[in-house]
């Protein structure tokens, strides 16, 4: 049996994540797609614009034969928390053989030389030997007090041989991830189609849903969510955590300050971080800060999240009833719990994988109530209406088909 893998954030899903799904069958020659997808949480700080269930029955009905979700840790994280994340989650699974991915030159060869590269130079490690200090370390702190944000420093310390662009970066990353781990899984390069991108698409569903009524239910499959919506639960979560910011992820004592002195002048999410954001703090950053803090993603679990292997259970969103062989397969190879009943987490799970998985179930939460309060009254009875609320946790997406359980 073959499995290809494919990682995805889809918020939201539009026609180039229908592309590569559709390119990953035609060439990879797998019998089955098993995609890993962010869930109702981003890389770039921010609540998915819709639903994660949602997401991943538009990725199911794409072609996919199974959606798993990406652990909370690595979804909101960095793009290397992100990329080895992901990989580790395909990677016990057992059955991978290959990863396809959407990347704007489509030049695999290139993507891995890179990837290469930079694990050499932050390795600090030439030729096998280890070098404590090295030209690029040097670089590095040179463009970092300069000002410049820690990914253009990288870039600049590194010769600029790293690509511009955002999801051949992505790339690199999962290179390296695949290389860190000396994975059997083949990495696959698939040249992006010139569709708008999914930036354009969130800001257009933002900006004119207020202007959105019932009949707009066949079009918009949930009523889209933006950070704004949190900015209530945010503020909350800085006011009563406003003398221990430090121990959330990636908050650093000068990013507290900075939040702590600027709290009086919290007008909102957006704007906030727009407030907080620094030349050597982008953006980005700042807002990936703010959402660990709201989520109360703390630090020492982030640090035991990366120990423990990224990893520590498998839990599908999606998946169709004929794709049996693959879920037998999974249950019999794969080197983690497959959580296809959430209620026996708790049965499952011990330790930091059981913490872990309350942080997630905590956050869906969240997502679940903020969305409830924000779909106008007069979508109240419509299709968009229909799976909110939801119990966190509680709806396994399945496609008909053959029985899988």
């Amino acid at each position: 049996m073959r499995a290809a893998g494919i990682i995805m954030e889809c918020s939201p899903f539009h026609e180039g994540h229908a592309y590569l799904l559709q390119k990953t069958r035609e060439e990879s020659g797998a019998d089955y797609l098993v995609v890993v997808m962010s869930g109702d949480y981003v890389q770039r700080g921010e609540p998915a614009v819709f639903d994660k269930y949602i997401r991943a029955e538009q990725i199911l009905r794409a072609g996919a034969d199974l959606v798993l979700e990406l652990p909370l840790y690595a979804a909101c994280g960095s793009a290397e928390y992100f990329a080895r994340g992901s990989i580790d989650l395909l990677e016990k699974l057992g059955v991978i053989t290959d990863l396809w991915f959407g990347s704007e030159s489509g030049d695999t060869d290139r993507l891995a030389d890179c990837a290469r590269a930079l694990e050499t130079a932050e390795s600090g490690r030439q030729d096998g030997a280890s070098a404590p200090s090295s030209p690029y370390r040097e670089r590095l702190r040179t463009e970092l007090r300069a000002g410049r944000p820690f990914p253009e420093a990288r870039a600049a310390a590194l010769g600029d041989i790293l690509p511009a662009e955002p999801n051949d970066l992505l790339g690199v990353e999962y290179c390296r991830a695949l290389q860190s781990r000396r994975s059997a899984i083949r990495p696959c390069a698939v040249k992006r189609i010139d569709v708008p991108p999914a930036t354009a698409r969130r800001k257009a569903l933002l900006e004119n849903r207020s202007g959105l009524g019932p009949a707009a239910a066949a079009q918009v499959p949930l009523y889209p969510l933006c950070p704004d919506d949190f900015s209530s639960a945010l503020l909350y979560a800085l006011r009563m955590q406003e003398d221990a910011l430090e121990k959330y992820a990636d908050v650093s004592g000068d990013l507290s300050d900075r939040i702590r002195n600027l709290l009086p002048r919290f007008r909102g999410f957006s704007r906030f971080v727009d407030l907080l954001k620094t030349r050597n703090l982008t953006r980005t950053r700042v807002s990936r800060c703010l959402l660990h803090i709201l989520l109360r993603m703390e630090q020492d679990r982030l640090d035991a999240f990366r120990r423990d292997g990224y990893a520590l259970y498998a839990r599908p969103l999606a998946l169709r009833r004929d794709a049996s062989p693959l879920l037998s397969s999974i249950r019999r190879n794969a080197s983690v719990p497959f959580l296809s009943k959430p209620a026996k987490a708790g049965g499952l799970l011990t330790g930091d994988a059981l913490r872990l998985w309350k942080d997630e179930i905590r956050a869906e939460e969240l997502y679940t109530l903020i969305l409830a309060g924000s779909i106008p009254e007069s979508w109240s009875g419509t299709a968009c209406a229909g799976p909110v609320p939801r119990a966190a946790g509680r709806r396994l997406i399945v496609l008909p088909g053959s029985s899988a359980f």
